[in-house]
Parts: structure tokens; C-alpha cells; sequence
């Protein structure tokens, strides 16, 4: 089966979140590759440091996080190379189901989606229609 992207990036502050993000991920056969973050400001860093074929299709990004949580990584992602911001798409996956922070997500121009966790099947299918 092919896969929808090349390369994903997960950002949670939870080690569960994480696991069963990723599990869900593998068995839908979502991406060839999967690189996940416990911390968005390291996320940041590491994205800082990629060439242009390293950079993530599709950025996974929780919204509560200690220290720096998912909009101060959406407002820095603002500031990394341009060739990052123009190939990474990011889909906000978080607990939160405030309508507030679903508008404040769909300001920053990568944002593609806003997903309240659990991932479902039918999260994929509608982000299939978008990619």
C-alpha cells in the first residue's frame, strides 16, 4: 500500500499520546517516515537544521504543552528557513475542543486542520481530500 506522505513529524508532550499516535499512523500506512518530539522547542530546533528534502510533508502538533506550547511553535515556525515553511503542513492535534483555539490555529497560514484527539480513520480520509 502506498504511502500518503514521505516524512511526518509528531509533536506531543506525552509519551501515550505519542505511542498511539504513531501506532495509528503505521497501521493506516499514513508515512514512510516518522520522527517524533516530546518538546516543541527541540521540534523547532531540529527542523531549523533540515535541507530542503529533509523537511516534513506534515507536522502533527499538540497544542498543550509545558514551556513552549503548540501556537508559540506555530508563531516561531513563522521564522525558520523558507524552504521549510513552504513544504511542512501542519495539523493541530490536541485534547482541545475550544473553538477559540481552532480560529487562533487557522490563522498561521500552514495550519491545514485541526483535529481533536483521538487520530480517527476518518481524520486520515478528509486529510487525504486536502494533501
Amino acid at each position: 500500500m502506498q504511502r500518503l506522505v514521505e516524512k511526518t513529524l509528531l509533536i506531543d508532550d506525552s509519551d501515550i499520546d505519542l505511542f498511539i499516535q504513531r501506532r495509528f499512523l503505521e497501521v493506516y500506512n499514513f508515512s514512510v517516515d516518522l520522527y517524533l518530539y516530546k518538546s516543541a522547542e527541540e521540534a523547532l530546533k531540529w527542523l531549523e537544521t533540515l535541507a530542503s528534502e529533509e523537511v516534513p510533508d506534515i507536522i502533527f502538533l499538540d497544542l498543550n504543552m509545558p514551556e513552549y506550547d503548540g501556537f508559540t511553535f506555530l508563531r516561531q515556525f513563522k521564522e525558520l528557513p523558507a524552504h521549510v515553511q513552504s513544504k511542512a503542513r501542519i495539523v493541530v492535534l490536541t485534547s482541545s475542543n475550544s473553538s477559540k483555539d481552532r480560529e487562533q490555529a487557522f490563522t498561521f497560514s500552514n495550519v491545514i486542520q485541526f483535529i481533536t484527539k483521538p487520530l480517527k480513520q476518518t481524520d486520515i480520509d478528509d486529510l487525504k481530500k486536502i494533501i
